[in-house]
């Protein structure tokens, strides 16, 4: 292992090409960015997260929180997004992003949003990361990337629907929020439909 996140880095040792053919053979996985696991390493929101903060380290000055389709990956694993999402209450750095990876880093402060609260952020594997719920209400409100939709779909089996809606309701005056409760009821009708297809 090249460092403490377990994790495979480009050029330390092995080179990307290297690295992408030990993932062909089955010795590696992918994680976020260009870094890679073994591929007997659990597959844990812990150990998305670190690779996500290895990224965000090399990013951001500062305090950070992971959100949008990186907080979404890190909660539910599955295809790494190409795309690091953050929100940053210090101005992002511009040297090196796209080294490393593309990024949409916002200038915002979680910590200081009214509608936020203590329960929206979580820190996984010492990432400060948006929960479930919050990060569905970041997801919609973005609107209409069917990428985006996907994940919100796959999280509503880590809420409380109904809660959700509530939530969305008293937050209504936000900017972003007509389109939001619009895509959730969407969303929530085929989740219904597909759950009681199921049953």
């Amino acid at each position: 292992m090249t460092n403490e996140y377990h994790l495979y880095v480009p050029n330390n040792p092995f080179n990307a090409s290297e690295l992408s053919a030990m993932t062909y053979h089955g010795m590696l996985r992918p994680q976020f960015g260009p870094f890679y696991v073994d591929i007997d390493l659990p597959d844990t929101a812990s150990q998305r997260a670190k690779s996500v903060r290895m990224v965000g380290e090399r990013l951001i000055s500062g305090s950070w929180t992971a959100t949008l389709l990186t907080a979404a990956w890190i909660h539910l694993g599955g295809q790494a997004p190409e795309i690091f999402e953050a929100a940053t209450a210090s101005i992002p750095r511009k040297r090196r992003r796209s080294r490393i990876m593309p990024s949409a880093i916002r200038q915002s402060d979680y910590l200081d949003r009214a509608e936020v609260s203590e329960d929206d952020l979580q820190v996984i594997g010492g990432v400060v990361v948006t929960a479930p719920e919050l990060t569905i209400v970041d997801l919609l409100r973005v609107g209409g990337v069917q990428r985006y939709q996907a994940r919100v779909y796959e999280l509503f089996n880590r809420i409380d629907l109904n809660a959700m809606r509530q939530r969305l309701q008293d937050q209504s005056s936000l900017p972003g929020m007509s389109t939001a409760q619009q895509l959730f009821e969407s969303l929530v009708k085929d989740y219904s439909g597909a759950k009681q297809h199921v049953a």
